[in-house]
């Protein structure tokens, strides 16, 4: 089957592509010695899990239980959820992956909850795998003070049936890095924080554990991986979209793009495509370096898409309608790929003008 026979808005991902991005970044890792353990958040397809473990990832990373039920299904026996798991009805869920022989290991960052997952993993007669997140300047979740780690610390000595595993963070606020250089300094002083509260654990008497760091602005441009951090859990870089390719500083990495149709041009410079909102999403990156001027990305034609309606991109841009007709097909690299990914059923694999295979997103709409 050709790319030309796709019918469209369409979910492309360029084989060769994924494998050099893959093939990069398991480098780095190994370069500085540290294990990857991918975000599948970004593709939610085992299909492409599976692909980075034969690469050489220790184990996967996902945000939700669901994403990690479809992936335990699937036969991804490793499994980190970075997040703050905070519920009975999620503690069930896990718990029954773990009886079912998937190692799996979620976030916590609160004593409450961490006495809370003591007494319904003692329940049903299994050990909690847990990591602790640092907040290290994106602002979201994550201890902030030194008191309450150690507060957890102390709490984590009284459980019986929740095991202190490492602690993981987020530089997400690289995003917003003016530049390489300001993402550097970021990177840095984010790992020096995440690095301070391991040292914090130590004093409790914890060694051998995991310090997970990530984000794909820091790690697509090979920063020095301080000693001390064993673990990168980067997830846009098998992808990359409009915004990271800003960060890197070339469309080199742009895997994915939206197949999309000309199904208007009403005016000479005004030219409409059927991949909206519900193909693209309404994200644009305004900030820093990885800044987005439009909508997406045209690739081909280096034009950006102006504005979106639910099932319709408008662009605005007399050299573009006068190089297209109704019915050509365009490439259109979107500002971020992970929600995208989120609305198709599918993605279409492909290399050169050749569909190689189509591959179900599976994690689709699993946000529970």
């Amino acid at each position: 089957m050709k790319i030309t026979e796709i019918d469209t808005p369409a979910l492309l991902i360029d084989r060769e592509i994924v494998l050099k991005n893959l093939e990069k970044m398991q480098k780095y890792a190994n370069k500085f010695n540290v294990s990857l353990r991918p975000h599948t958040k970004t593709h939610k397809m085992p299909y492409f899990a599976k692909m980075q473990v034969a690469h050489g990832a220790k184990g996967i990373t996902v945000a939700k239980v669901g994403e990690a039920e479809v992936m335990a299904k699937e036969g991804l026996s490793d499994i980190f959820i970075a997040n703050e798991i905070v519920t009975r009805q999620k503690f069930a869920r896990i718990i029954a992956m773990q009886k079912a022989g998937v190692k799996v290991s979620f976030g916590v960052d609160s004593v409450g909850v961490l006495r809370l997952v003591d007494e319904v993993f003692g329940e049903a007669g299994e050990i909690a795998r847990l990591l602790v997140e640092i907040e290290v300047g994106e602002n979201r979740s994550g201890v902030i003070e030194e008191g309450d780690f150690r507060a957890l610390m102390s709490a984590f000595k009284e459980c019986k049936n929740a095991e202190f595993c490492g602690v993981f963070s987020h530089d997400g606020h690289s995003y917003k890095a003016k530049d390489k250089r300001e993402c550097e300094q970021i990177f840095k002083v984010a790992t020096k924080r995440t690095l301070k509260f391991a040292d914090i654990a130590r004093e409790f008497g914890y060694e051998n554990f995991t310090v997970s760091i990530g984000s794909t602005p820091s790690l697509i441009n090979d920063f020095e991986i301080p000693k001390g951090v064993t673990e990168l859990r980067p997830g846009t870089y098998i992808f990359m979209d409009a915004s990271q390719a800003n960060a890197y500083g070339s469309f080199d990495m742009n895997a994915a793009s939206v197949l999309s149709v000309v199904i208007s041009r009403p005016t000479a410079t005004r030219t409409i495509l059927d991949a909206g909102a519900k193909a693209l999403t309404k994200e644009r990156r305004t900030e820093g370096f990885c800044t987005t001027s439009g909508m997406g990305l045209i690739a081909e034609h280096e034009v950006w898409i102006d504005s979106l309606f639910d099932e319709h991109a408008i662009i605005l841009n007399e050299k573009f309608a006068n190089s297209v007709r109704v019915g050509d097909l365009v490439r259109i690299y979107p500002n971020h790929i992970c929600p995208v990914v989120n609305l198709y059923d599918y993605a279409y694999l492909v290399s050169g003008d050749e569909v190689c295979e189509k591959v179900p997103v599976l994690a689709r709409g699993r946000v529970e």
